[in-house]
């Protein structure tokens, strides 16, 4: 299956970010990815490679059952696609902090994380932690529920569904070295999965990016970091940026030439400039960090 995208793709671009990773939902080798998946039930292992020119080749390892069009669908959002990707190229030529970085990543694109679960379990183990550290607790709690997929003698991991999470005893994550306050909050975000209140479904018919913002950032345990990193990978709303992230304080000193990391204000008056290009714009100014 060869699945191409809305404007300039580069494969290896992509492929160097995810390889830097540590995720255990997926696995790098050979420069190719493969992803297991469950689609309506039905479990996948996809491998991807580089296609022509701007596209992906996808090779169906393992289905069982899942159609060709819903996996299609599938890599197409996780992998963004179907974003064209021309009006922030238009407007990053013109800006001085990203019209350099733009020409180098030519063809970069988010890598989407789709599952909700998987969404605010990140964001909330990646609180005020490291992200070695907050990869290997996103494997200690993937690797517990033991969902995976074997094939050549190697297991390709699946996230547990909200349920599940929700009926995981603080005490055993205690045991993964997850913080009592970070488990209450994986299942008060379990919980809203599982009633409705955080589906991605519901999240989706909200409409507005500050509604949604509001709504995310009224559940304790979801700050605006936290909301904002899965309005940018999750719900794709393309004027999402999370303030008060280390990195993009990092790149914006690095950018402004500043002496200090610069202060809420600057930042947002900075961001504010970038309208609908923010997460993208986000995207790009990590990648000055290396």
């Amino acid at each position: 299956m060869i699945i191409r995208a809305e404007g300039p793709f580069d494969y290896a671009l992509n492929y160097e970010f995810m390889a830097q990773q540590d995720d255990c939902l997926y696995r790098t080798g050979g420069n190719a990815v493969r992803k297991a998946v469950s689609l309506d039930g039905n479990r996948v292992l996809l491998e991807v490679k580089e296609g022509p020119e701007d596209a992906v080749r996808v090779d169906i390892l393992v289905n069982e059952g899942a159609l060709e069009s819903d996996i299609e669908r599938y890599v197409t959002e996780w992998l963004d696609l179907d974003y064209d990707m021309t009006a922030f190229y238009d407007f990053a030529s013109g800006d001085q902090r990203l019209a350099a970085i733009v020409q180098e990543l030519y063809g970069y694109r988010m890598i989407c994380t789709l599952d909700m679960m998987e969404a605010l379990t990140w964001s909330i183990l990646g609180q005020q932690i490291n992200m070695k550290f907050a990869f290997i607790l996103k494997r200690r709690l993937v690797e517990h529920f033991n969902h995976h997929i074997e094939f050549e003698g190697e297991k390709y991991w699946l996230m547990p569904a909200a349920g599940e999470l929700l009926s995981l005893d603080v005490e055993l994550m205690r045991e993964m070295q997850i913080s009592y306050r970070k488990a209450e909050y994986l299942h008060r975000c379990a919980k809203g999965i599982e009633t409705g209140t955080l589906s991605k479904d519901h999240l989706q018919r909200i409409g507005s990016y500050q509604d949604v913002l509001d709504h995310l950032t009224s559940v304790k345990g979801i700050g605006p970091w936290s909301a904002n990193s899965v309005l940018m990978r999750t719900l794709k709303f393309r004027n999402a940026v999370p303030i008060g992230d280390a990195g993009l304080k990092n790149a914006i000193r690095i950018t402004d030439r500043l002496e200090e990391k610069p202060s809420p204000g600057y930042i947002r008056s900075v961001t504010d400039g970038w309208g609908d290009n923010g997460a993208y714009a986000t995207l790009y100014m990590w990648r000055i960090l290396g």
